[in-house]
């Protein structure tokens, strides 16, 4: 299984990707939310987890957490949100919408796996 990396600015995607390989996870990147979820819809291997970013052009990150939230075959994905927005307003914002974590940008290499382990081994 692997991790879907949903993040619009392809630097800080190869870099999430890259820092996750370094620790032997698997994962992928799409670059906006309406595809993540075009792509959930079609496919039969689901994700062991979703990292998205929030301000994605064509569907948000709040809108995908709400389409995976809300479907009954990924609604038990685990599912963190990236996002600069740093306000405890928007990541309380984020968690009271499902999300199972909020990680602020810039984040560090550590700061993201500790995030990865934590969702994982809560919903594993």
């Amino acid at each position: 299984m692997e991790i879907l990396v949903v993040e619009d600015e392809e630097a800080i995607a190869n870099n999430i990707v890259t820092i996750l390989q370094l620790y032997n996870y698997n994962c992928f990147h799409i670059e906006n939310g309406q595809k993540a979820k075009d792509y959930l819809q079609e496919t039969s291997t689901l994700p062991l987890l979703i990292i998205s970013d929030v301000m994605m052009p064509e569907l948000d990150g709040f809108g995908l957490l709400e389409f995976v939230k809300n479907n009954q075959n990924t609604s038990h994905i685990p599912f963190c949100l990236l996002s600069a927005r740093a306000d405890v307003v928007d990541i309380d914002f984020g968690l009271s919408q499902g999300a199972n974590a909020y990680l602020t940008k810039p984040f560090t290499a550590k700061d993201l796996i500790k995030t990865v382990k934590l969702c994982i081994e809560k919903h594993t």
